[in-house]
């Protein structure tokens, strides 16, 4: 009886130390299984969704030139005396600029106008002698002849003399100036025009734009021109004239955008960078370039939504530098992730820091 009682016994605490060594291991698996399911949350920074104004403009590099300009020649040869305008001056039309000597042009000019002179009283006294029937009417006519031939040599040597002093055609500045005190100079063209004579109230600038953009430029598009030398200055216009043919033998054609404003210190020739608004979007969705993510399939962002990452796929509808326009399923108020949005995944917990 005492041996099965003692047998009883050990059996009874066997069975507690078995049963105790389940609960303790259910206990450490529990505590093991909470530990893996604890989240660990991402740091990351926010900011609002806002509307902002946003462009679709085409940017190209061009150069300034004059609406109105011209290269002055003289239109009769010889040794320039006289200079009276220089680089930089403001000149009004017909103003004198410069002129040639006119001794042989003076002599020629009186020459003509005797001769001239002496023909129109020619043709009276052939006249009355024709109607007195002293001379034929053959004679009569050499008279009318003669007189056609010196009112000719007479208007020639005229314009010849004119033409010794160059002239302002319009008011304007000179811009280049390649003459001086005793040069000699030759009517009509030459290597390089005397003087030449330009509007700088009325300035365009020059823009090439390729075939596969063209189509997307029309007259009267509003127009934003920079320059280096004017850092702090934006000139504006619009769209002037399209070109009809490729220039050069190229693929780009020629489109001149109209200046308008303070021109004040403006130079010809002066490099702009350029850019024609096509379209203008007084409320569109911008975000910076680096927030876009693209996995290959398609382009997304991350918003932060009851603490949590949620993925928006999203379309890019035009770039302007490191700006982007985008059409997606979020509007403005909702907050997106700006600072480590790499790190994070769709639905992962985040730890919103300033």
């Amino acid at each position: 009886m005492l041996f099965r009682s003692m047998k009883s016994i050990k059996t009874w605490v066997a069975t507690l130390l078995l049963i105790s060594s389940i609960l303790v291991l259910a206990n450490c698996g529990g505590e093991a299984e909470q530990k893996e399911i604890i989240e660990t949350k991402v740091p990351v920074a926010l900011d609002t969704v806002r509307y902002q104004p946003f462009q679709i403009d085409f940017h190209s590099i061009g150069r300034v030139v004059s609406e109105n300009q011209v290269s002055l020649l003289f239109q009769s040869g010889g040794q320039v005396d006289s200079i009276w305008a220089n680089i930089g001056d403001y000149v009004f039309k017909d103003q004198r600029l410069a002129s040639i000597e006119t001794d042989v042009y003076s002599t020629m000019y009186t020459q003509a106008k005797s001769m001239y002179e002496k023909s129109k009283r020619d043709l009276e006294s052939s006249k009355a002698l024709f109607n007195s029937n002293v001379i034929s009417s053959d004679q009569f006519e050499m008279a009318r002849i003669g007189l056609d031939n010196a009112r000719a040599a007479y208007t020639q040597a005229k314009n010849s003399m004119d033409n010794t002093i160059l002239r302002a055609p319009f008011s304007g500045w000179i811009v280049a100036k390649n003459l001086n005190i005793g040069d000699l100079v030759a009517p009509g063209g030459a290597m390089q025009p005397p003087m030449i004579l330009a509007d700088m109230n009325r300035l365009k600038i020059i823009v090439p734009v390729p075939e596969a953009r063209i189509g997307q430029i029309r007259n009267g598009q509003f127009a934003q021109v920079e320059f280096k030398t004017f850092p702090d200055r934006i000139f504006e216009g619009a769209v002037l004239r399209i070109g009809m043919a490729p220039k050069n033998m190229s693929n780009n054609y020629d489109v001149e955008v109209r200046m308008s404003g303070n021109m004040t210190g403006m130079k010809l020739g002066l490099v702009g960078d350029v850019r024609i608004v096509q379209e203008y979007y007084e409320e569109a969705l911008v975000l910076p370039l680096n927030l876009i993510q693209d996995n290959g399939q398609k382009k997304f962002i991350f918003l932060e939504e009851a603490g949590r990452a949620v993925e928006k796929e999203i379309n890019i509808r035009a770039l302007s530098g490191s700006q982007v326009f985008i059409e997606a399923d979020i509007a403005p108020g909702d907050m997106i992730i700006v600072k480590g949005h790499n790190d994070v995944t769709d639905g992962v917990l985040l730890d919103i820091v300033e």
